[in-house]
């Protein structure tokens, strides 16, 4: 008799808690509640009459029907990636959406080349996903991202080298004229800052730094997004990490201890091999790598 399933998505969610070993974790990958994951496996096994995991106490381990089961699902997905991704790359006129991915303070860094590529191929929706995760590229849920940090190095994604930026401390004319410029590190102990919320911080150089060197009762603003840091250094609220190339577009903030505290990183155009020659792919990066080889020229 054929299997039957009363919802494939109740074999996805299973086959993320067999690759990840509990609910938790495949929650979070899943972006579900905890409550959605056990509700779709009990589901599954419902409908197969067949125990698929063995519950203990550190997790959930695959029975040997569920090996045989989810080993099938693997190579299935696998398929249906590589076909997807041969739709897209069949896709070779400038027409439809093109999707990029970044995290929301290269926005600032990225508008007048999005403005560029809109100019120019106005029949391409340009969707930007700002996200602190990274997307997966291999599963089309981004055909560009602008990433910085360590070179990317998942085998199938092409990473191109973009730019040397750097980051510091700023405040604004408005805080200053409040608070005063600190002129050494000592002098900080007496400033307010604004800085990153737990478990986001390891990500962002200038919040890491901040939370190892400075007192918790001095940060009177955390936040989960480096441009509403951004906008809360502009208003006044702290000092705070920005690139420099963000800082420069606002006229109100001024360095602080720029010789002393500096945060260098690499940006990297990254693109899934599958879809790297395709035309909107091609034609938004020839104008992003155009634009920073100009600034970096100037």
């Amino acid at each position: 008799m054929a299997i039957q399933f009363d919802d494939w998505q109740d074999l996805k969610v299973a086959f993320e808690v067999a690759r990840l070993g509990t609910l938790t974790a495949a929650a979070e990958a899943l972006d579900v509640h905890h409550s959605t994951v056990l509700r779709r496996i009990n589901n599954l096994e419902k409908s197969l009459n067949a125990r698929l995991f063995h519950r203990h106490a550190r997790g959930y381990k695959v029975t040997e029907i569920g090996a045989k089961l989810f080993t099938t699902a693997q190579a299935i997905n696998g398929e249906l990636e590589r076909l997807h991704s041969d739709i897209i790359a069949a896709d070779s006129t400038l027409q439809g959406s093109l999707l990029l991915t970044t995290v929301s303070g290269f926005i600032d860094v990225l508008s007048e080349v999005c403005e560029q590529f809109q100019t120019l191929h106005p029949q391409v929706q340009l969707q930007v996903i700002m996200d602190q995760k990274r997307l997966r590229l291999d599963h089309g849920q981004a055909h560009i991202a602008v990433r910085a940090g360590p070179r990317p190095d998942e085998g199938d994604y092409i990473a191109q080298h973009l730019a040397a930026l750097s980051s510091g401390f700023y405040a604004s004319k408005h805080y200053i004229s409040r608070y005063g410029l600190p002129q050494t590190l000592a002098q900080l102990s007496v400033h307010n800052f604004v800085s990153g919320v737990a478990g986001y911080n390891g990500k962002v150089p200038y919040f890491s730094w901040v939370d190892e060197n400075i007192p918790s009762s001095q940060v009177k603003l955390r936040v989960s997004e480096t441009s509403e840091a951004t906008r809360a250094i502009v208003k006044g609220l702290g000092i705070g990490g920005l690139q420099h190339d963000v800082a420069a577009q606002y006229s109100d903030l001024v360095p602080v201890l720029p010789n002393e505290l500096s945060w260098p990183t690499d940006l990297w155009l990254v693109t899934h091999h599958l879809v790297h020659r395709t035309a909107k792919v091609q034609a938004f990066s020839q104008l992003l790598k155009t634009y920073f080889k100009q600034r970096k020229l100037s």
